[in-house]
């Protein structure tokens, strides 16, 4: 059974919507504003299915606008490397938010880089680079710039992943197979355009 929003609730939520939108620019083509419109019409005369219909293709809409400007700042291939183009993902079925990702090859070598925004993922990272955390005897903490970060190598398997987190919303990894040293995953990692990112996402 389905069970209505408080009106003012759901007002609210949409309103919010809305005004985030504004910064937007109202750019031509633009269907979010009339999918949340739409929305509050539908709710307001009990049509939950509908309201709940179009809520959810206004995210999908703003996903793959968020996606699209935080895939610009997923590293670059290293020299000689190639890269599929980026794919962008919601997670509604792991709690929420939104994931970019983006693969890269190199004869037998492969790197996949993974952005995770606002998903409880992050949190359970963040969780490891706590000072009393344990790691496991293959992973050490280091720096990137002023970011801490945590690198884990495996040299029997030539495949480890290093991930950062900024602030409470954003998990960023890069996880490496078929590679030569952890350095590699250190270098791809540099390749991340911090700055950008938090300036998207304001973390």
């Amino acid at each position: 059974m389905f069970r209505a929003l408080p009106g003012l609730l759901f007002v609210v939520l949409v309103s919010v919507s809305v005004a985030a939108l504004a910064g937007d620019g109202g750019r031509v083509g633009d269907s979010v504003p009339t999918r949340l419109e739409a929305a509050r019409a539908a709710h307001a005369r009990g049509d939950l299915a509908r309201a709940a219909l179009e809520l959810e293709a206004a995210i999908v809409d703003l996903h793959a606008r968020v996606g699209a400007a935080l895939a610009e700042c997923l590293p670059p291939p290293p020299s000689g490397w190639t890269a599929e183009p980026p794919e962008t993902q919601g997670l509604f079925s792991a709690g929420g938010g939104l994931s970019v990702s983006r693969a890269y090859a190199r004869d037998d070598s492969s790197f996949n880089a993974l952005l995770i925004l606002d998903s409880p993922a992050v949190a359970a990272a963040a969780a490891q680079f706590q000072p009393a955390a344990a790691l496991p005897t293959n992973v050490r903490r280091l720096h990137l710039g002023q970011d801490d970060a945590l690198l884990r190598w495996d040299a029997t398997t030539r495949s480890g992943e290093i991930t950062l987190v900024l602030g409470t919303r954003v998990l960023l990894q890069i996880e490496g197979d078929g590679i030569a040293s952890g350095e590699q995953l250190v270098e791809a990692a540099r390749g991340w355009n911090l700055a950008s990112i938090r300036k998207l996402v304001g973390v």
